[in-house]
């Protein structure tokens, strides 16, 4: 629990400091905008990318599991090196997903 609260409080301080930076100059660049309203923008900006990078990085972990290839290995030519023996191993167990 006390993890727990850690994590957030981290995020509320990383959550702070990134729409108190961003807010200065997005001022200029929106002067139309009272100052409550451009802090309400911005902080649903970086929570909708909080959510992003948490679903890339779920989604990256799932297919991972399921017996796929990190993609940043598509930029060589071939599997990671003993990936194709490992698979086979696994297929002859019997714990084919």
């Amino acid at each position: 629990m006390a993890r727990l609260i850690v994590t957030a409080l981290k995020l509320a301080v990383a959550a702070t400091a990134v729409v108190a930076l961003v807010a200065i100059p997005a001022r200029e660049l929106a002067p139309s905008l009272t100052l409550p309203e451009l802090i309400l923008y911005i902080a649903g900006a970086f929570i909708a990318l909080v959510i992003l990078a948490i679903c890339s990085l779920q989604l990256a972990q799932f297919v991972l599991r399921k017996g796929g290839t990190d993609p940043q290995w598509f930029w060589f030519r071939a599997e990671p090196p003993g990936l194709e023996e490992q698979r086979a191993r696994i297929k002859e167990a019997g714990h084919e997903s």
